[in-house]
């Protein structure tokens, strides 16, 4: 699915080409951001998929938005990024983010301007919930992180790079029984799902009860099956590069996990 022959489709995370109809700094065009103005238009070039995926992630920033600030009265969760979403951002950004943020750094270029949802943002909003399943399912929050980090750097509306199969914060591919896109650019379902995976997976004898091979097996679950059984081997041509990339993608993973 990504060796260099294939050719990109679909929004990637964080897209700088603004496919799915985000928006740039100063709202006046596409770009990586979103804010008032995202997924009311998608840019020439963006598919349906793409702003529906951009709708789907302002609903899962409201929704993100409602759980962070507890009881009382929510902003509507309807994929509309108006002016009441907006001020709910700031509001985060000004009182909740910068403690959820103290331990990670960003790059100057990388830092949310107010009322806008990037990288900065998203992680602070999406990180909690995902470790509240992690200690549901007793999977290492950090693993669970690292996969989330790696598949799409956190950007709820995420659309493969590769293909425009996966979706959302987990890259759940819809080509997958009973995944549906609804599900896959979820959040909630997302993030609980992929941590019910792992333990799943982990304590089943077809991964070896080793994580190692359990971070693998959210990208290629087969071979990662196949590594953990000792059937594949650097010895052999053909086994090769599926080594070299489960080994390619669990580096990656755990450079992410904190």
């Amino acid at each position: 699915m990504t060796t260099p022959d294939r050719v990109r489709v679909g929004r990637g995370s964080w897209p700088r080409d603004g496919y799915g109809g985000t928006i740039d700094a100063a709202g006046t065009g596409f770009g990586p951001y979103y804010g008032i103005g995202a997924g009311e238009r998608a840019p020439e070039g963006g598919s349906q998929d793409d702003l529906e995926a951009v709708r789907a992630a302002v609903r899962a920033i409201q929704r993100a938005l409602n759980w962070h600030s507890g009881p009382g009265t929510p902003i509507p969760a309807d994929g509309r990024f108006g002016e009441r979403t907006k001020a709910a951002v700031v509001a985060f950004q000004q009182h909740r983010q910068p403690a959820i943020n103290q331990d990670m750094f960003f790059a100057a270029s990388e830092r949310n301007p107010p009322g806008l949802v990037h990288k900065e943002t998203s992680y602070a909003l999406f990180m909690p919930i995902a470790d509240r399943y992690a200690i549901k399912y007793t999977v290492p929050r950090g693993l669970l992180r690292g996969v989330t980090a790696l598949e799409s750097n956190w950007d709820p509306g995420a659309v493969g790079y590769w293909t425009n199969s996966d979706f959302g914060l987990c890259q759940w591919n819809t080509t997958l029984p009973g995944v549906t896109r609804d599900q896959a650019l979820d959040p909630y379902w997302a993030l609980d799902s992929t941590a019910r995976a792992m333990r799943e997976r982990y304590d089943s004898d077809r991964w070896a009860h080793n994580w190692t091979y359990v971070i693998v097996a959210h990208n290629v679950p087969t071979w990662a099956a196949e590594w953990a059984q000792g059937k594949l081997s650097a010895a052999n041509p053909d086994d090769q590069p599926k080594l070299d990339r489960m080994t390619g993608y669990l580096t990656n993973v755990l450079a992410r996990t904190w």
